[in-house]
């Protein structure tokens, strides 16, 4: 009789190993890998888009907008829009006056998997509509 319980429990005692692995596997934290982003316009303008590591969660993706353009001249204005290029999700900022120094910035949590992101600074040299706009894109992150 020994002889007959013995591979059994051995048999019990690897499926239940296996099963330990796998719920441990499975309640790591499912940090995605980010390629991309960065920052791209010169010092004077910039529109960047990056990933913050919280340390195993996954992260945030932090959009940004930096200007310092103190000839720009009092009609132009400039916002930051962040962007999902997947999904086709935006959100943007209030219109600033591109004479002031500018530094937005916006933080998305729980970014989605495979999703592709990025930053824009809209500039609108006559303040009111896109005639002769211009548009600082940072190079796109993959979440």
């Amino acid at each position: 009789m020994i002889l007959h319980a013995l591979p059994r429990a051995a048999a019990w005692a690897l499926a239940a190993t296996s099963l330990a692995g796998a719920a441990l596997a499975g309640t790591a934290g499912t940090a995605a890998a980010a390629t991309g982003g960065g920052c791209a316009g010169p010092v004077t303008k910039q529109a960047c888009v990056t990933l913050i590591d919280d340390g195993g969660r996954g992260g945030d993706i932090l959009f940004e907008a930096r200007s310092d353009w103190p000839d720009a001249g009092g009609d132009c204005r400039m916002r930051l829009v962040a962007f999902d290029d997947t999904t086709g999700w935006q959100w943007e900022r209030e219109l600033r006056r591109c004479d002031r120094p500018l530094d937005y910035h916006y933080n998305l949590p729980n970014p989605t998997a495979g999703h592709r992101y990025r930053a824009e600074l809209q500039i609108l040299p006559n303040g009111k509509n896109f005639e002769f706009a211009e548009f600082v894109k940072s190079p796109v992150l993959t979440y």
